[in-house]
């Protein structure tokens, strides 16, 4: 009996010692002279070892690609459901499904165009523009050609972006389909016109890879394909007919993969449709998140706004987060949550972020933009104990690296 009682006592002692290097901690740093918010869990006991502001509102950033990520693996299957068909006697219809992995540069998709080169009937690309909106409520309107803000379509082709390099003068533009709507300036850097895909590149000898996005619309969709495949494919919208047959191809995997690891927010928007398609629903993106809202109480008290975070308008709290990270972990396998989440010192956007203990390690999403630094994930120190953390810091008049020091601080207090 007096053993029990000294392990308890020396327990509480150490919690309290935790809880007391993390107080320092966050009145050593700056966190405390802006709009902040922490919490921070054991995750075995669900001890909360320290909080601040846990229940206020903040903008996650891309926080917010754990909520899609929850949500896609509770909906999605292991592979990924990438254009839906119905064929007549003389017509191949198709839907695409938001699967960002058409001919991205990287994932190398190619289900649908395997599907549509075997065919020797009429392709008739059945999507509505109606249904899906290029870019995101609270976005930046200037942001338009920043490789980060390529559009959602509800077929995504080459990742929507066209990527520029010159070599010798000679300009190259992938896919070459945009090749006819380039023109040489007299900027340094590549520039696109707001409402048209007219692009601008340098008058250079040399310019490593540059990647811009396109404008997109069915109608450039079915263009690509028929560029693409060599034979025309129509654009005609066409509701879903009951009899459409919804096709797989891919590991869903390969998706969050790059959106936790670099903070890919075109997958994280695709996500969304791909969630849609799954379900039966059409988008736009709104519509998909009132309708998890609507079946998942979870969601309930979030400002979910769009699958990225990169709008403004998003609101989360730390409690929240903690509270999706601690059901990711009861519903998903550790060792493929971790190897999906960036790890500290090694993967993705935390590679950089080092705990001063070698024993210790994070895995965590980052989100950032102009004066927020996030940080939300699991924590092993060196003893093996695992504490469950978001931490949250928003309008701070300073460098992101600097709020991000000052989470780094705050998360070497639990060694």
């Amino acid at each position: 009996m007096k053993l029990l009682a000294s392990l308890v006592l020396i327990g509480l002692l150490a919690a309290s010692c935790t809880s007391t290097r993390i107080s320092k901690a966050f009145k050593t740093g700056h966190l405390d002279e802006q709009a902040s918010g922490v919490l921070i869990k054991e995750l075995a006991s669900g001890k909360v070892v320290f909080q601040h502001h846990a229940d206020h509102y903040f903008m996650p950033a891309s926080n917010a690609k754990l909520v899609t990520f929850l949500e896609a693996t509770r909906i999605l299957p292991d592979s990924i459901p990438t254009y839906r068909y119905l064929e007549t006697q003389d017509t191949l219809y198709f839907w695409g499904t938001g699967d960002p992995s058409l001919l991205h540069p990287d994932l190398k998709g190619d289900a649908l165009l395997r599907k549509l080169s075997g065919s020797n009937k009429v392709l008739v690309l059945a999507d509505s523009d109606e249904h899906c909106k290029p870019l995101g409520e609270g976005w930046a309107w200037d942001d338009y050609a920043d490789d980060y803000s390529a559009e959602i379509s509800s077929i995504p082709m080459y990742n929507n972006q066209v990527r520029f390099s010159i070599t010798s003068g000679v300009v190259h533009a992938f896919p070459s389909y945009f090749e006819p709507q380039v023109k040489s300036g007299k900027s340094q850097f590549v520039q696109r016109d707001r409402t048209s895909n007219v692009f601008e590149v340098p008058t250079v000898q040399k310019m490593p890879t540059v990647a811009v996005p396109f404008i997109t619309s069915a109608k450039q969709s079915a263009d690509l394909l028929t560029a693409q495949l060599g034979k025309p494919v129509l654009a005609a919208p066409k509701a879903f007919d009951a009899r459409s047959v919804l096709a797989y191809a891919g590991k869903t995997d390969s998706l969050y993969l790059p959106m936790l690891h670099f903070s890919d927010n075109q997958i994280a928007e695709q996500l969304l449709y791909l969630i849609a398609a799954q379900k039966n629903w059409v988008g736009p993106t709104s519509q998909i998140i009132e309708k998890l809202k609507k079946e998942d109480s979870l969601l309930a008290p979030l400002k979910w706004v769009d699958g990225s975070g990169l709008s403004r308008y998003n609101l989360m709290r730390p409690k929240d987060l903690v509270a999706v990270l601690l059901t990711l972990k009861a519903e998903l396998n550790e060792e493929r949550l971790f190897k999906l989440l960036p790890e500290s010192g090694r993967t993705g956007t935390i590679r950089k972020m080092l705990p001063t203990s070698n024993a210790s390690r994070f895995y965590a999403k980052s989100g950032s933009f102009g004066n927020t630094y996030n940080l939300a994930g699991y924590y092993r120190n060196a003893q093996g104990k695992m504490f469950v953390f978001s931490i949250m810091s928003n309008l701070g008049n300073r460098p992101t690296a600097a709020m991000k020091q000052d989470i780094l601080g705050l998360l070497n207090a639990l060694r």
